[in-house]
């Protein structure tokens, strides 16, 4: 069963989804619970990598975070010049509680200050076929339950940066990528892009599934079957996201299309600007899979036109006329990235899989790296990340 299947299946029932499933490499009495004197290494700042980070720090536990790229946050990137708030070039809405929040930081004595805006009823949502825009309110297209919200002029990467960073930074090693790991010893090896080693007890493996699946990290000894083929069969989307700024708003929260969600991937337009302190009036594009290809085949110029026209096909003119400026962020072309997630028609044993430690040394942690039937999100990633300190504490 795939996720799309499971969440469907979950409505049906009138249930909601579990947040996890009972699934290990082992008993807890098969595995050694680590010591204080015990180090870990945590491949990846991401979320996941953050998170695990952050628990292990409250837990007084040795550890040391190695990112490939300059800086922190993954998938959470955002940009705070293109408008008056910020733009979350990847990770963008709360999907779930926003109890969440304080879930990951894990400190009943934090005052959490981070505002949520979630959607109204008089919300609206255009859908375009042959010629026509319909629009319908945004609970009869996306169902009554539908809890996504919007950061309030700050995003994801500002929560972490917030309430997790501080406690973490200092263990933060930079531009070092990863790309072997000999876990056949008593201690674990990993070895960086220049050469280097690294020994650690523990390896926390958070880096994006295409990492392993396009081979970038050698295992010794090879990691299990279940992980191996899961790795090589996972369908993994490519994903791009624009955001066009206007001058005035003449379009609904949503605009969807008959490709908008199918099985090879999705593309929908929505308001950036909804519920934000601002007059800027911004427009989302997130393309996902297949339906991205048509805008990642373009660039410069020749994208702008591109959207435009689509956009002015839809809003009679109203796209070009009103267009101040846009910017664009291709995750598939991002060094160590390389993808946006495990497209959501993936089989749920494929992240489950892919979960499971190995040999007490390795451990996964990600959005795709779930006990959860769901995967893709932040508090997919963060939840993984809480189940792998659990399992090794």
């Amino acid at each position: 069963m795939n996720r799309k299947e499971f969440i469907k299946m979950c409505g049906l029932l009138g249930l909601s989804i579990p947040f996890q499933t009972v699934l290990s490499s082992c008993s807890k009495d098969d595995n050694e619970p680590v010591n204080n004197n015990d180090s870990i290494i945590i491949i990846g700042a991401g979320v996941a990598g953050m998170t695990a980070a952050y628990l292990l720090a409250q837990k007084g536990i040795n550890f040391q975070i190695i990112e490939a790229s300059s800086t922190y946050g993954g998938r959470i990137k955002r940009t705070t010049s293109f408008v008056d708030f910020p733009i979350p070039l990847g990770a963008e809405w709360l999907h779930t509680s926003a109890t969440e929040l304080s879930t990951i930081v894990n400190n009943s004595s934090i005052q959490i200050n981070t505002q949520l805006q979630g959607y109204q009823s008089q919300d609206q949502v255009g859908y375009f076929e042959n010629g026509s825009l319909t629009l319908s309110p945004i609970f009869t297209e996306f169902g009554s339950d539908f809890e996504d919200k919007k950061f309030i002029n700050s995003s994801w990467l500002d929560f972490f940066e917030e309430y997790i960073v501080p406690s973490i930074s200092s263990k933060m090693i930079f531009n070092k990528q990863i790309t072997s790991i000999n876990y056949s010893g008593s201690k674990v090896i990993l070895t960086d892009n220049a050469g280097q080693n690294y020994e650690s007890d523990k390896v926390i493996v958070t880096v994006p599934l295409k990492i392993l699946q396009e081979g970038v990290i050698s295992f010794t000894p090879t990691l299990p079957t279940s992980h191996t083929s899961s790795i090589q069969n996972a369908p993994i989307w490519g994903g791009i996201k624009v955001f066009i700024e206007f001058s005035s708003k003449f379009y609904p929260s949503y605009l969807t299309f008959p490709d908008s969600e199918t099985n090879t991937g999705q593309r929908v337009y929505y308001d950036a600007s909804h519920g934000q302190n601002s007059s800027a009036n911004v427009l989302g594009l997130v393309a996902l899979g297949t339906q991205a290809e048509q805008y990642q085949n373009l660039s410069g110029n020749a994208l702008k036109i591109y959207i435009l026209d689509e956009l002015d096909a839809v809003f009679g003119g109203l796209a070009t006329t009103n267009y101040i400026k846009h910017i664009v962020q291709d995750w598939s072309n991002e060094p160590f990235i390389k993808a946006a997630y495990l497209a959501d028609i993936a089989d749920s044993e494929i992240s489950e899989n892919l979960s499971i430690s190995v040999a007490n040394k390795l451990f996964f942690a990600g959005d795709a790296y779930t006990k959860e039937d769901d995967w893709g999100g932040v508090h997919n990633a963060s939840r993984s990340a809480r189940d792998v300190i659990n399992e090794i504490t």
